[in-house]
């Protein structure tokens, strides 16, 4: 964090004057000495002497909040520069003060569409302003009322607001944090106004407002509209899977990959190592693919076992009824062992039921 550079000392009968941009050391020295020098009748005043020079015309509204806001605007009328920030803050919360629109310059409409990233910058920093108003209210109640940042940001705040929320009252604990632990003569003098106690408590309700913030990007998340996936064809599933198309040795032939899937029952034969194996599907959805690998299939009842005479044996499966195929593995005489799902260039694709 910079360190601020040193300004004039605001004695208590002067009002906060600064030559150059404030600083937030400067920014929140000058709320401070208005909330314990100044009283709700002052604000009002500040407030119609700001909307009578820009014209602004409405009646105020007091019950929207109005120190705040009538200090920054006292602080203007005095010359002082209290940056984008604080200008913004002004111009969001005279909407609710004077119940008006505030009167913006025209905008000439172009071809471009409207600037997405902006209407979310500004939206974040209307809700970071009502958030760090909610703080100037804890100081001013001598950290007695703290409000509920849940209630301020949960209506207004999506997932993407939060997320930059977060962020900004991160670096705003970390400042109040660096206080407690510097040795910085200059940062100290900044926030002598405070206690030790008092800077802890202004530390927690960072970490409030940082924690209700999760929550409303975690419930964003949550509630998401899940992606539609994009249903492919079984033709586009099995496009990967590398098998023996036919065997002229065998006199066998390939069914075609993509009548595998929804299948219940498929026949193999490596043609390699004259391997006959039969997958059996796990559920009623049948087989898959993934790659070039069988999906879905049931481990314990999936086998295969090595056939003395292949032409035989392919005949049967090929031609026979369920019957016949429903006992053929147990008649071949010779050590069962287990599928993997794993489909190479030496297996052919005999059948599926």
């Amino acid at each position: 964090m910079a360190r601020p550079a040193k300004q004039p000392r605001i004695r208590i009968d002067d009002e906060p004057r600064f030559n150059e941009p404030m600083s937030k050391i400067n920014l929140m020295q000058s709320l401070n000495w208005y909330h314990q020098n100044k009283e709700n009748k002052d604000a009002l005043n500040y407030i119609n002497l700001y909307a009578k020079k820009y014209k602004l015309l409405g009646k105020i509204d007091a019950s929207k909040g109005i120190l705040t806001v009538g200090w920054l605007c006292r602080l203007v009328l005095n010359g002082n520069d209290i940056g984008d920030k604080g200008r913004i803050y002004i111009d969001v919360n005279l909407k609710k003060i004077l119940q008006i629109e505030v009167i913006a310059p025209v905008i000439v409409v172009t071809d471009k569409g409207p600037n997405i990233q902006d209407r979310i910058n500004e939206k974040v920093s209307e809700i970071a302003g009502d958030l760090e108003g909610a703080i100037d209210d804890y100081v001013l109640s001598g950290f007695t009322e703290a409000p509920a940042p849940f209630a301020i940001m949960h209506d207004r705040a999506k997932g993407m607001h939060a997320n930059r929320l977060i962020d900004i009252f991160k670096k705003h604990r970390s400042e109040f944090d660096e206080v407690l632990h510097t040795k910085d003569a200059i940062l100290k003098e900044g926030y002598s106004n405070f206690t030790k106690v008092q800077l802890k408590k202004l530390v927690a309700f960072c970490d409030t407002i940082i924690t209700d913030a999760g929550k409303i990007a975690g419930l964003a998340k949550i509630n998401r509209k899940p992606r539609k996936t994009k249903t492919k064809t079984p033709v586009q599933l099995a496009s990967k899977l590398k098998f023996c198309e036919k065997h002229d040795e065998y006199k066998i032939v390939s069914i075609q990959p993509k009548d595998i899937i929804g299948q219940m029952q498929l026949w193999v034969f490596n043609t390699k190592i004259r391997k006959l194996g039969v997958y059996h599907a796990e559920d009623a959805g049948g087989f898959a693919i993934k790659g070039t690998t069988i999906v879905n299939y049931n481990e314990t009842k999936s086998v295969n076992k090595t056939v003395r005479k292949p032409e035989t044996v392919l005949s049967q499966v090929v031609k026979g009824g369920k019957v016949s195929l429903r006992n053929l593995m147990a008649n071949i005489v010779a050590k069962e062992s287990q599928m993997n799902g794993r489909i190479n260039k030496d297996i052919v694709l005999l059948r599926v039921l």
